[in-house]
């Protein structure tokens, strides 16, 4: 028995959405590694510490890649059920008129089978890395804001101080 396209497409798709996953995984954990040690922040401990122009770029762009890899690898996975049902629907359509229908069938039902069981691994894959993005991106938010606040102060206070002399 051979494999059919639609099936060697699942699994190819499935290995561009591991590497997906592995890059989001690793953009996401940096992210945490940036805000991790600036969250404490939050609860009220060291309050007088502020991040730097340099924190405040690295929260930016690294919130953004993290959450622009994630969604790619979210809608790839999407994708695993709806190219599971293509499959059935092209193999079955081939069997119309075929006195080979046993083969059509299981084609059918494999591809069914490739593209849910890709689908149900990646969603489990994702039960690993999306709490830990939403809290990074939360606390990512909170210290852009702040830092955005703080500079806001600053040019408020050096601007009235300008204006008195």
């Amino acid at each position: 028995m051979s494999i059919d396209p639609i099936t060697l497409i699942i699994v190819i798709i499935g290995i561009v959405n591991a590497i997906v996953y592995r890059f989001a995984f690793s953009k996401i954990k940096h992210l945490d590694g940036i805000v991790h040690p600036k969250s404490d922040r939050r609860i009220g401990m060291q309050a007088s510490m502020s991040i730097t122009d340099d924190d405040y770029a690295q929260l930016s762009r690294f919130s953004d890649s993290a959450a622009r890899s994630y969604t790619l690898f979210t809608n790839i996975t999407a994708i695993f059920p709806l190219l599971g049902i293509f499959g059935t629907v092209v193999s079955l359509m081939k069997s119309s008129g075929t006195d080979d229908l046993s083969v059509n069938f299981s084609m059918a039902l494999m591809t069914t089978a490739a593209g849910l069981i890709a689908a149900m691994i990646f969603k489990f894959l994702d039960s690993f890395i999306s709490s830990t993005l939403d809290r990074a991106l939360d606390e990512a938010d909170y210290l852009i804001h702040e830092h955005d606040e703080e500079k806001r102060k600053r040019y408020a206070a050096q601007a009235e101080a300008g204006y008195r002399h």
